[in-house]
């Protein structure tokens, strides 16, 4: 399948992850190596909103107003009204984090994520520990699903809210069942996929992955057949996003490298048939007083 027509949102950055869109069209994303979080709402340049943040892979907006940016340490709240932020997840089971990559809404208040030892990967040059995939109810309590978790990415529901998918970089996108409970059961590997990344659903159920180290965006059906493949013109596809405004738009992020820099960028791309926007949360911890 040749690339459809794109649109460039923003450019010029090292490595864009967790593109998402408001409900008044302002797109939100990461720089996860270099600056912080950016927005850039309609007819402005981009802002930068939470300066020097690192390792920034998820972003999530809360009923609240707050918006939630993973990252280094854990994940915290920011206003942007105020530019402050406040500290949501910093721990689990006493241990603190290291840094928490991609996340997404649960559809009931709270959120799916996953940890990921950014600290081995970028700095140390240790082999990485395992990461947790993990649940935080709107109430704030953490449940861990996974402790074996290779490096944790996109996440996303089915449109019936009978599957939960979770891209483990290395080994493919996983499903899970999710339960009344709104956890997931035991899990199985649906497609096998060694340089997957960012993950989300169209309304039919297709997922569509990102491919960091191949440039390539693809498309499964949700019984995990490969029904198209795009290259980008970039050296790496890194996250995607669909917003509730224009819902046919699929937002892509992709990152530079040495041989390529400064090839960050925030793409748009019309698709066939509208897409589903990550679901916000309902954090009490963040509710602020009338």
């Amino acid at each position: 399948m040749s690339l459809p027509p794109y649109e460039v949102v923003a450019d010029g950055y090292d490595f864009i992850e967790a593109p998402r869109v408001s409900a008044d069209g302002t797109v939100w994303f990461a720089d996860l190596t270099a600056t912080g979080v950016y927005r850039k709402r309609p007819g402005h340049a981009a802002e930068l909103m939470l300066p020097g943040r690192l390792w920034v892979g998820g972003i999530v907006f809360d009923d609240g107003g707050d918006v939630l940016c993973s990252g280094r340490g854990g994940i915290v709240a920011l206003n942007p009204a105020t530019g402050t932020t406040r500290d949501v997840l910093t721990r689990i089971e006493g241990a603190p984090l290291v840094a928490v990559n991609d996340m997404e809404g649960d559809g009931r208040g709270g959120l799916f994520a996953g940890t990921i030892d950014f600290e081995a990967i970028f700095e140390t040059g240790k082999p990485p520990s395992p990461g947790l995939f993990f649940h935080l109810s709107g109430d704030g309590e953490v449940t861990v699903l996974r402790r074996d978790v290779v490096a944790s990415n996109g996440i996303a529901a089915s449109p019936c809210g009978t599957w939960l998918y979770h891209m483990e970089t290395t080994r493919g996108i996983w499903r899970y069942p999710l339960l009344p409970s709104g956890l997931p059961g035991p899990g199985a590997l649906l497609v096998e996929l060694e340089d997957g990344d960012g993950l989300t659903l169209d309304a039919a159920g297709n997922l569509w992955a990102a491919c960091w180290s191949t440039g390539r965006l693809l498309r499964f059906t949700p019984e995990g057949t490969l029904t198209a493949e795009m290259r980008l013109p970039y050296p790496h596809v890194v996250s995607v996003a669909f917003g509730s405004t224009e819902p046919d738009w699929l937002y892509v992020s992709t990152g530079g490298n040495a041989d390529a820099p400064r090839s960050g960028a925030v793409l748009r791309i019309k698709v066939e048939g509208p897409g589903l926007p990550g679901p916000t949360t309902r954090l009490r911890m963040l509710c602020r007083e009338p």
